[in-house]
């Protein structure tokens, strides 16, 4: 840390800002951070001098800068006058910091957050702690845009250090100029998103009683009954998907005709698993869902001998709303009380915030608007193809398993292939393909696999009967394996090619059963398109192929490959939380273990309301 050890020569620093900056004529002509002016003994009083050390040791017990030698230089070259004497600038700013705060990224900004809401932290005190939260933003906003990805989708904080001296000049720059209001607007997230994401969060925050949290595991299915049923109508309620005047059941008395209810079995999982915020743990503690089910299933509630108490009655408005619900999570709207959606229910407004305040971090890796090309919201499981800033296509997509993860990426489509082979990659042959062919030697030919010699243009065909797959080592399987072109492949009938390190790609699929799934991550990486065929038929209008000439393609089965005119940006990125078109915030599940970053930023709840609310 800076102010462990860490010289940055002074001097050098000193020099510089000496010369850039104006000194302030008074410290009592400028305001205090609430807002107040700050009275003297006479109008013409002298200016009281601060001493940077002095202020250091004014702290409260238990405060400590961070980077309090280059705040010492800095306050030197502005012969300690105060730098933050525009309270809507510090208003603004501390709004910032507090949404990194919230994030979870790093802790310090959480320390920072909770000192700076204190009320006996004032006068130069707080303004040197300003300071030096700023100088931690500004390398935070510089570097997240390059870094992004390890930084915002991952379990372990950033290193803090100090930011591009540019960005400190900047900063000093606005301070003389007083034009701070500007500069901390220009280290916010550009994206359009980010003021509605910021309004969401803001109102999440303001939600402050306590939650109501269902405790069973067991599922509740429409019609069944639950002494839960009032803890869930409370939440339809404050989560906005259901009236507070919505009409309670009658009384329903068991008859000869209704079936008996089996009794309660806790809900149980296999490996593979997913919960709806953090795979592997969820937040209320339970055991998490199965990813892949299209639906959320479970064991039914507990059976009734006696007449049901209509408040506990899972009645067609309470299943409608946790439809809406549902829809408003990206799961199954099927009604069904299981695991995954009693978990989102159970996820507090101020959990949300936090992931709000994550996402919005993440917008700074997003290009400020996409007017043209291809975005696919990985967790989403979503494709949009903007034209001229319109949306001109969008579609359910499958993304990669959780162990093959679809990576984060920009890149340009730049050709598009009809009845594509499949040249599988090395790590799906070792990992996927050798093992399937040792369990059943007939598998390649099943399948529509060749094996070849190599990857050289004349590589020569192995026959598969001629290797002892009993003895065949997975990690040393020195063969190539392409899948040809048929209704088998892998690939579909249409793949649109694209550069990647990762030998990433956005395909078709021959099963598009899968796309009615609610989670999606089922791939090896690459991206299935639901709407392949209408993709490439966009694409290749603009090269004179129309719909009959496609067709005709695909009939005569053979591999055909079509540049495009114009590269098409593609954007592969993950947001968990965003703000739909009608305002309201939209979450997902975190099917990539990316939002564990947010449980860390949970502590800073309570001093994030105090600088944003």
């Amino acid at each position: 840390m800076l102010n462990n050890g860490l010289k940055l020569r002074p001097v050098t620093i000193l020099c510089g800002f000496s010369l850039m900056l104006a000194p302030v004529t008074s410290l009592f002509a400028a305001q205090t951070l609430s807002g107040h002016p700050v009275h003297t003994s006479g109008e013409h009083s002298a200016p009281v001098r601060h001493n940077f050390h002095a202020v250091i040791a004014a702290l409260p017990a238990g405060v400590h800068l961070y980077y309090s030698s280059t705040l010492a230089s800095l306050y030197q070259a502005r012969h300690m006058q105060p730098m933050w004497q525009d309270p809507v600038a510090v208003e603004k700013f501390q709004q910032q910091l507090a949404e990194v705060a919230l994030s979870g990224v790093q802790p310090q900004f959480g320390q920072w957050a909770s000192w700076l809401s204190r009320s006996d932290i004032t006068g130069m005190e707080r303004d040197v702690l300003l300071s030096d939260a700023m100088l931690g933003y500004l390398q935070f906003a510089a570097g997240a845009p390059v870094k992004g990805e390890s930084w915002l989708y991952g379990d372990t904080p950033y290193s803090l250090s100090l930011p591009p001296s540019g960005d400190i000049a900047r900063w000093q720059t606005s301070i003389t100029t007083r034009n701070e209001r500007v500069f901390i607007d220009s280290l916010m997230p550009r994206h359009p998103e980010y003021l509605p994401m910021q309004a969401a969060l803001k109102k999440l925050l303001s939600e402050n009683q306590q939650w109501p949290y269902l405790t069973n595991r067991i599922s509740i299915r429409p019609g069944e009954s639950s002494p839960e049923i009032p803890t869930l109508r409370t939440i339809l309620i404050r989560s906005g998907m259901l009236s507070a005047n919505a009409p309670v059941s009658a009384p329903v008395h068991p008859s000869a005709d209704t079936p008996a209810q089996q009794q309660p079995v806790a809900s149980t999982t296999s490996a593979g698993s997913q919960s709806a915020l953090l795979p592997g743990k969820t937040l209320a503690g339970t055991t998490p869902a199965q990813a892949n089910s299209p639906a959320d299933t479970g064991t039914t509630s507990s059976a009734l001998t006696t007449a049901v108490n209509p408040e506990d009655v899972y009645s067609p408005e309470l299943v409608d709303a946790v439809k809406r619900f549902q829809q408003w999570q990206g799961l199954a709207s099927d009604g069904v009380i299981g695991p995954r959606t009693r978990e989102w229910l159970n996820v507090t407004p101020r959990m949300r915030a936090g992931l709000l305040a994550l996402n919005i971090q993440r917008l700074r890796l997003l290009p400020d608007d996409m007017h043209n090309g291809i975005m696919v919201n990985i967790p989403n499981f979503s494709m949009t193809y903007y034209e001229d800033g319109k949306t001109i296509l969008s579609s359910r997509v499958i993304v990669g398993r959780p162990d093959k993860k679809t990576p984060l990426m920009r890149s340009a489509l730049n050709d598009v292939v009809l009845n594509p082979p499949w040249n599988v990659p090395t790590s799906l042959v070792r990992g996927d393909i050798v093992p399937k062919a040792k369990s059943d030697p007939d598998y390649l030919m099943k399948h529509g696999f060749t094996l070849l010699s190599g990857w050289s243009a004349d590589a020569q065909v192995i026959n598969p009967a001629s290797i002892n797959w009993a003895t065949v080592d997975p990690a040393t399987f020195p063969y190539r394996v392409r899948q040809a072109p048929g209704p088998q492949n892998a690939l579909g009938r249409y793949k649109f090619n694209m550069p990647s390190s990762d030998a990433i790609y956005l395909h078709d699929t021959p099963n598009h059963m899968l796309f009615q799934r609610d989670i999606r991550a089922l791939s090896s990486g690459c991206v299935r398109i639901n709407k392949a065929a209408e993709l490439a038929g966009i694409l290749l209008k603009n090269v004179g192929w129309d719909s009959s000439r496609i067709a005709s393609a695909l009939q005569e089965g053979n591999s055909r490959y079509l540049a495009i005119r114009h590269r098409i940006p593609v954007n592969l990125y993950y947001l968990t939380a965003w703000v739909g078109e009608d305002g309201q915030p939209r979450f997902r599940t975190d099917i990539y273990n990316y939002d564990n970053l947010v449980r860390q930023g949970q502590s800073s709840i309570g001093p994030a309301e105090k600088l944003i609310l």
